[in-house]
């Protein structure tokens, strides 16, 4: 049973892999045709788009290794790091809403969303310290 958790621990990031960030997500909802895509201000807001994408692939991995690294005591960091990271997407995302004529996200609808991410990040969050290795009492 042990084996299955790790197999499922090192799978995951695997299926979330393909997880697109918001900014990614609110660029292709664009329409392409629209005077607002080709303007100034949402070219600027589109070429930062990459800079979440990076993040998003880069926390896949590295949150569950630094929780595999050192320990129970920095899962709330990487939560926290995690939860950050995701409110940055999704403020980014409906800027790029707003600058590009997309539909922007009402405050109380971009903080539900930011709500659920926070919750599947501390769901996600908490699978690797499940199936980290148990010490051995000497």
């Amino acid at each position: 049973m042990n084996y299955f958790k790790v197999c499922l621990w090192l799978t995951a990031p695997l299926l979330l892999g393909a997880c697109a960030s918001q900014s990614a997500k609110a660029i292709a909802k664009l329409d392409t045709e629209s005077a607002e895509f080709n303007s100034v201000p949402c070219q600027n807001a589109r070429h930062n788009a990459w800079l979440y994408d990076e993040a998003q692939k880069n926390k896949i991995w590295a949150g569950p290794s630094v929780i595999l690294l050192a320990g129970p005591i920095a899962v709330i960091p990487v939560l926290a790091s995690n939860i950050g990271i995701n409110t940055a997407d999704h403020i980014q995302a409906n800027d790029i809403s707003t600058q590009c004529g997309g539909q922007p996200l009402t405050q109380d609808a971009l903080n539900q969303n930011i709500a659920v991410d926070a919750t599947i990040s501390v769901v996600v969050g908490g699978m690797a310290p499940s199936v980290a290795p148990k010490a051995s009492a000497p």
